[in-house]
């Protein structure tokens, strides 16, 4: 019975010395660091659309593509003094209900709205550049 309980003492002392599985960890994206895929892009967005409006969880994503400034001042209809070869990452999100933010207090904010909203990162750094509705036609999802 002694060399039984010894062989289990042994045995699970092997065990808590054997190396464990190291998963990869997930990159984080940091504000200040080049944008470098569509996750990061995401997370980078989300300042910008946390400022400027209030909105239900789910969104749906409905378009996350790198570009230059001169191509996303195309896609939304806008200009702005910014270098048009300047990389950007353009997030759209869809949702039933937003609600943008007033910008000074006592300010009544516009009416809510359905639809989607576009946020354009800096890919250089992933500081927000814009971010606002968009106007309908632009893509078919919206207009729903």
């Amino acid at each position: 019975m002694k060399k039984y309980f010894f062989l289990i003492i042994i045995v699970l002392i092997l065990a808590s010395c054997t190396p464990t599985v190291q998963q990869e960890a997930t990159p984080t994206f940091r504000f200040g660091v080049a944008v470098e895929n569509k996750a990061q892009a995401l997370i980078g967005a989300q300042s910008g659309l946390i400022q400027s409006f209030d909105y239900t969880e789910p969104l749906t994503v409905v378009k996350v593509e790198q570009m230059s400034f001169a191509e996303y001042s195309k896609f939304v209809g806008t200009s702005n003094n910014r270098p048009l070869e300047m990389q950007v990452w353009l997030i759209i999100y869809f949702d039933d209900q937003w609600q943008s933010k007033s910008p000074m207090p006592g300010v009544t904010p516009y009416p809510p709205f359905h639809g989607c909203v576009s946020v354009a990162i800096n890919a250089a750094d992933g500081m927000p550049l814009e971010v606002g509705g968009l106007h309908f036609g632009i893509i078919p999802e919206c207009d729903k």
